[in-house]
């Protein structure tokens, strides 16, 4: 027990350190891979190759209770701005809307780190606004980014139109078409054409060695793989035996090989040993397109653990050695990487110009305690997944289906309509109460026990049930009735305001562009405000 005592405060002291006048602030990375379920990774897969991250992970801590939203946009937003998607964004609204995205006035994290001294550099996927250049990365305190805007586009061409809810009912004009490719502050003319993985790794490589150590770095990769359309060199492919050999497998191992690239390009550089790399995927599995959320039920667009809890790890030189290796069951939440990050770099987490324009405050959490092994229970006695506005209180909002949910302590309840896909019915297995009626004792793929209507409530015992086989609702009424009550006070305070008009100008931007998205709107004067 001393010990453990003295290697905690000595732990402890070391990421005091790292903050005090005159001590260098350690490098902050993020990386962010989309669409990974639970069992798309080799960390959780044996059969997958997954040699680098597993070698990283071994020197860090593997996190089995993150959560994220259950779909794309909503969870960038929540990393970025440091909320529960309820309190900034629970849409995939489409890019060509003004206010889309995290509003102007919430202060992103890549914001605070600037004003810090860190270099904040951003590559692959934003899909957090881009209506003007205030709402894209370098107007969000990132120095340099090469990024796409909308939610995915052709791996190898970078070529995109439009947004996918819209374009299922308003077909996206043509000159829409154009190359969803962004450098800093201009379009990246000429760099489209490459396999966009290899493109986001090298940039983030290059930043990495182009670093000067002495200044703190903050680096956000967030990766495309393996977001369709399903693409990836077919080398990686057959990296696999004849029964392996799919197009997700070999997205996931080209994943791989980007983590490590990235993690040796910071040991080579000497900037390992004053680093914390984060990662995590922005949702579950994508059923129907070689998403894979095992043993957990169901996938991405549903409130279900294969929707919302996610691989995800830590690891880095600022990690005390008596955490290396280890696995924390901790519930947490993405959104609470913004007040860690702000602990570590020195900033405050308070959001003035938020709250200067009446927005939501932040939800993060410090999560310091889990790097030091100081203290690994949660900060988070409940935990909102997903929550509606109450009717008649905002605009019109695209929401992919009814479904909410809410964790507290070892319950869950989940409400409404829990989806496998995005447009309604896609698998035919709508299951709500036990897994029992299936063979397995586990969800799968092709049986994920979702394409159901929990309506006021499916209750699950997630720290005896983690599988949520069992709806035990109607045997603890007093928990679900107090449940119901939590989540009604939350859905008062969903910040849900509307997004906006879809706007022809900003596919009139793509053919000022030459042909490249962008920016079609004059960023707010000056910028950013005064608080």
């Amino acid at each position: 027990v001393g010990h453990t005592h003295r290697m905690r405060l000595w732990a402890v002291a070391t990421l005091l350190g790292v903050v005090m006048a005159g001590s260098p602030k350690p490098h902050l990375v993020f990386l962010l891979a989309d669409d990974q379920g639970w069992s798309n990774i080799g960390l959780n897969r044996p059969e997958l190759i997954g040699d680098e991250v597993r070698k990283v992970v071994s020197e860090g801590v593997k996190l089995t209770n993150h959560r994220v939203f259950k779909f794309c946009s909503p969870t960038r937003s929540s990393f970025l701005s440091g909320r529960w998607p309820i309190h900034v964004n629970q849409e995939n609204s489409a890019t060509r809307q003004r206010y889309a995205g995290i509003p102007l006035n919430m202060t992103t994290i890549s914001e605070k780190l600037s004003a810090a001294g860190y270099i904040c550099h951003h590559f692959g996927k934003w899909h957090v606004g881009q209506a003007t250049m205030a709402h894209i990365p370098v107007g969000r305190g990132f120095t340099s980014s090469l990024t796409y805007f909308n939610f995915g586009e052709d791996h190898f061409t970078q070529i995109r139109g439009g947004q996918a809810m819209f374009e299922e009912e308003i077909p996206a004009p043509s000159n829409c078409e154009g190359v969803d490719l962004w450098n800093t502050n201009k379009p990246a003319y000429g760099q489209n054409g490459t396999y966009g993985g290899y493109s986001f790794t090298k940039s983030a490589v290059a930043a990495i060695e182009a670093h000067d150590a002495t200044k703190p770095l903050f680096l956000f990769v967030a990766f495309q793989n393996l977001h369709p359309p399903l693409q990836v060199p077919h080398e990686f492919v057959q990296k696999y035996p004849t029964e392996l050999q799919t197009t997700i497998n070999g997205m996931t191992t080209f994943l791989d090989e980007s983590v490590g690239n990235v993690t040796r390009a910071l040991k080579s550089t000497g900037l390992w040993d004053n680093t914390l790399v984060v990662y995590s995927s922005d949702n579950g599995g994508y059923l129907g397109n070689g998403g894979n959320s095992t043993p957990y039920r169901g996938g991405k667009f549903s409130d279900f653990d294969g929707g919302t809890r996610v691989p995800a790890w830590f690891a880095g030189g600022i990690v005390a050695p008596a955490m290396r290796g280890t696995e924390l069951n901790t519930l947490v939440h993405i959104a609470d990487w913004y007040a860690t990050f702000c602990a570590l770099g020195g900033c405050d987490s308070v959001d003035l110009r938020a709250k200067a324009a009446g927005l939501p405050p932040i939800d993060s959490q410090d999560l310091s305690g889990l790097i030091t092994g100081a203290n690994t229970t949660t900060p988070h006695a409940e935990m909102v997944l997903s929550a509606l506005a109450p009717q008649g209180t905002s605009g019109p909002v695209t929401y992919f289906g009814s479904g909410e949910g809410i964790i507290s302590g070892k319950w869950k309840l989940v409400t409404g309509v829990q989806l496998p896909g995005p447009f309604g019915s896609q698998t035919g297995h709508p299951q709500c109460g036990s897994a029992s009626a299936f063979p397995s004792t586990a969800w799968g793929p092709s049986n994920p026990g979702v394409d159901c209507d929990c309506g006021a409530g499916c209750l699950f015992d997630i720290e005896n049930d983690s599988i949520e086989a069992h709806n035990i609702a109607s045997a603890n009424p007093a928990v679900v009735a107090r449940l119901q009550a939590r989540l009604d006070v939350y859905r008062k305070g969903v910040y849900a305001p509307y997004r906006g008009d879809i706007e022809a100008a900003a596919c009139e931007q793509v053919v000022t562009n030459g042909g490249y998205w962008g920016p079609w709107l004059p960023s707010p004067s000056p910028w950013p405000p005064a608080v």
